[in-house]
C-alpha cells in the first residue's frame, strides 16, 4: 500500500490542476509550461517565481512543471507550500506523496498531518498516516487510525497489511501484529481478521488457527471467514469440508455450496459435485465459472444433452464464450457432428485457448477427408493471433508428424524458424519430424543446436541419446547423453526408458531392467512396454513380457510399435 499510495496521488495531480486552474493566474508569465531552457535558468525561475505567486493554483501549476523538468525536491517544496495555502485535500494528498518519496520524515509528519486536518474521515488520509506511524514506530497513534479506517467502512478489505507487515522491520513486526489483532478482535472486520490469522500462520504453523478460532467464538461467521478457516485444513478434503458444515448459518451460502462441491469432486464424489453446483447455478445464473465446472462434470459423465444446456448459457457472457464454444465443440464431435463441431471450434476467439481449437479441428480436418483444411485454419489462426504465432506452428508440425505427414512439418517448421530464429521447441519438433523421414544427420543438428545454448536440456540430452541407441551403432556415445540426462531427471519415465534401452542395446538387459521397472511404475503406455517386454523376452521372462505388452496394447490400440516387436523377436 505504501509503494501504491505514491503512483495513486501521482495519478490525481491532473484533476488537482483541473480544480484549480482557474483560481489565479501566474504572477510571472515568461516561464511557460512548455519553455526549453538551460538547467540553471530554470532553477532561478522557479525560485523567482515562487517568491511572487501567492496562489496554491499557481504554486501547483509550478510544481507539476518542476517535475517535468524533474526538479523534484523543488515540486515537493512547491507542494507543500501550496498545501498550506489551500484547503482542497487532493492538494494535501500530492504533497504528502512527494514529502514520503523524496522529503525527511518531518516533511512527511506535517504533510500528512495538514491532510488529516483537511479530510480527517477517509480511507486514504487514514491510511497514510497509518503507513507513517506504524514505520516511525508510534503505534498507539497507528492502532487510532486502523480503527478509524475500518469503523469508516465495516467491509474494508485490509489484505494489503500482509504485505506491509512483511516488509517492515524486523523489530516492528510484533508491535504491529499487536495493534492489528486488537483492532480485529474489536471491530469484527473479517478481512483484518483473515490477515492476522495468516501472518501468525507464517511465523508459527497453526498458531493461526487457534488465534481465528478463539475470535470466531465472538463474532459472527460470515461465508468468507469460515472458508478461510476450512482451506486451512487442507490439503485434508474431508476435515476442510467437515468444518463448513459445523456452521449451519453458513451452510446454505453460494459460495460455500460452490467450493464443498469442488472438494467433493476431488474426493471422487462426483455426484455430489454436481448435485451442489445444481443448487448454486440455478439460484444465481450468473456464476458463470460454477456453471463451466458443472457443464464439464456432466461432459464426463457423459451427459451432454445437460452438458450442451449449461454452456449455451454462456454464449452471452463476454468472459466465457470462448470457453463455451470450446467445449460444445467437444460435445458436437464426440456426437457425431463434425459439421457443427467445425463451427463451434472455429468460433473460439480466445489467444489461450485457440492452440487446443485448431488441433482439435486438425483432427475434424482428417476425419472429414479435407486435410488441406487443416493447414488453412492453422495458418489463419497464426494471422489472427499474433501472440500464440509460435506454439501455433509447433502445434501444426506436430499434428503433421502424427498423421505420417512429417515432410509437410519440416516445410512448416522451417518457415517458423525464420520468424523464431533457433526458437527451442521449434528446432525440437523439427528435430523428431527428420527422424520420422530418417535423416538421422539433421534431426541430431537440430537436437546439437538446441544443446549448444544450453547444454543441460535434459530433453533434447535425451532424445539425441535415444535416437543414436535407436537408430546409429553410436551406442557409447548415447549412453553418456542418457546419463546427463538422467542425471537431471531421475524420476523421468521416458529417460529411464532410454537408459533401459541403451543399456540392453549393449547387451546389459539384466543392467537394463531396473530402469524398464521404475519407469513402468509411472507411466504405463505403448512404447514402455514394447522395450520392457523385450527385455523381459531376452531374459527369458516370456510369459510376463506377454502380460507387459497386452498392458501396453491396451493403452494404445492404434499403436504398432509392439506388434513390431513381437514379430521382430518371434521371427529372429
Amino acid at each position: 500500500m505504501s509503494k501504491l499510495w505514491a503512483d495513486c496521488s501521482r495519478a490525481s495531480a491532473p484533476l488537482v490542476f483541473l480544480m484549480l486552474t482557474g483560481c489565479q493566474a501566474l504572477a510571472i508569465a515568461p516561464v511557460g509550461l512548455n519553455s526549453e531552457i538551460a538547467q540553471p535558468s530554470v532553477d532561478a525561475a522557479l525560485k523567482t517565481v515562487q517568491k511572487t505567486t501567492q496562489s496554491a493554483a499557481g504554486l501547483v501549476l509550478l510544481a507539476e512543471y518542476a517535475l517535468k523538468g524533474n526538479h523534484l525536491e523543488e515540486a515537493m517544496h512547491l507542494y507543500l507550500d501550496a498545501s498550506r495555502r489551500s484547503k482542497n485535500p487532493d492538494v494535501a494528498a500530492r504533497a504528502a506523496s512527494l514529502a514520503r518519496q523524496i522529503g525527511t520524515t518531518e516533511d512527511s509528519k506535517l504533510a500528512i498531518t495538514h491532510w488529516l486536518r483537511l479530510a480527517p474521515n477517509t480511507e486514504s488520509s487514514l491510511e497514510a498516516s497509518f503507513i507513517f506511524e506504524t514505520e516511525q514506530g508510534n503505534h498507539e497513534i497507528a492502532g487510532r487510525h486502523l480503527k478509524s479506517i475500518v469503523s469508516l467502512n465495516t467491509n474494508y478489505r485490509a489484505n494489503w497489511l500482509g504485505s506491509f507487515w512483511s516488509e517492515l522491520a524486523t523489530h516492528k513486526k510484533s508491535a504491529f501484529l499487536d495493534i492489528a489483532a486488537q483492532v480485529a478482535e474489536v471491530s469484527g472486520n473479517t478481512s483484518l481478521a483473515i490477515t492476522v490469522a495468516e501472518i501468525k500462520n507464517r511465523i508459527e504453523s497453526k498458531t493461526g488457527n487457534v488465534w481465528i478460532d478463539r475470535w470466531l467464538k465472538k463474532h459472527s461467521v460470515t461465508s468468507d471467514v469460515a472458508l478461510f478457516r476450512a482451506r486451512m485444513e487442507l490439503p485434508d478434503h474431508k476435515l476442510a469440508m467437515q468444518y463448513l458444515r459445523t456452521h449451519p448459518s453458513v451452510s446454505r451460502d453460494l459460495d460455500v455450496l460452490a467450493q464443498l462441491a469442488r472438494w467433493a469432486g476431488l474426493e471422487g464424489n462426483e455426484k455430489k459435485a454436481r448435485e451442489l453446483l445444481t443448487e448454486v447455478v440455478e439460484n444465481d445464473q450468473s456464476r458463470h465459472a460454477d456453471t463451466l465446472t458443472l457443464a464439464l462434470l456432466e461432459m464426463q459423465h457423459q451427459q451432454f444433452s445437460k452438458a450442451e444446456k449449461l454452456l449455451k448459457k454462456l454464449l452471452a457472457s463476454d468472459n466465457f464464450r470462448a470457453n463455451a464454444y470450446f467445449y460444445l465443440g467437444e460435445i458436437a464431435r464426440k456426437t457425431n457432428r463434425p459439421k457443427i463441431a467445425i463451427e463451434r471450434f472455429l468460433r473460439v476467439d480466445r489467444p489461450e485457448l485457440i492452440v487446443e481449437a485448431r488441433k482439435q479441428l486438425a483432427t475434424l480436418a482428417i476425419e472429414t477427408k479435407v486435410p488441406a483444411s487443416a493447414h488453412a485454419w492453422f495458418a489463419e489462426a497464426r494471422l489472427l493471433f499474433q501472440e500464440e504465432n509460435k506454439n501455433l506452428y509447433v502445434a501444426e508440425a506436430q499434428f503433421q508428424t502424427s498423421n505420417g505427414m512429417a515432410d509437410k512439418a519440416i516445410v512448416i517448421l522451417t518457415e517458423a524458424l525464420e520468424q523464431h530464429l533457433n526458437n527451442r521447441e521449434i528446432l525440437y519438433s523439427r528435430a523428431l519430424a527428420y527422424e520420422q523421414k530418417d535423416n538421422i544427420a539433421k534431426a541430431e543438428a537440430d537436437l546439437r543446436t538446441i544443446l549448444v545454448r544450453n547444454p543441460e536440456d535434459a530433453d533434447a540430452l535425451n532424445a539425441l541419446g535415444y535416437m543414436l541407441a535407436d537408430r546409429t551403432y553410436r551406442l557409447n556415445e548415447a549412453l553418456e547423453l542418457i546419463k546427463k540426462a538422467l542425471e537431471k531427471k531421475p524420476d523421468s519415465p521416458a529417460i529411464l526408458d532410454s537408459m533401459g534401452w541403451v543399456l540392453h542395446k549393449l547387451g546389459n538387459s539384466s543392467d537394463a531392467l531396473p530402469h524398464f521397472v521404475k519407469a513402468w511404475n509411472v507411466v504405463r503406455d505403448d512404447e514402455i512396454a514394447a522395450h520392457y517386454g523385450e527385455v523381459l523376452w531376452t531374459l527369458g521372462r516370456q510369459v510376463e513380457a506377454k502380460t507387459i505388452w497386452n498392458i501396453g496394447y491396451e493403452s494404445n490400440p492404434e499403436s504398432g510399435k509392439i506388434r513390431t516387436t513381437i514379430n521382430r523377436l518371434i521371427n529372429s
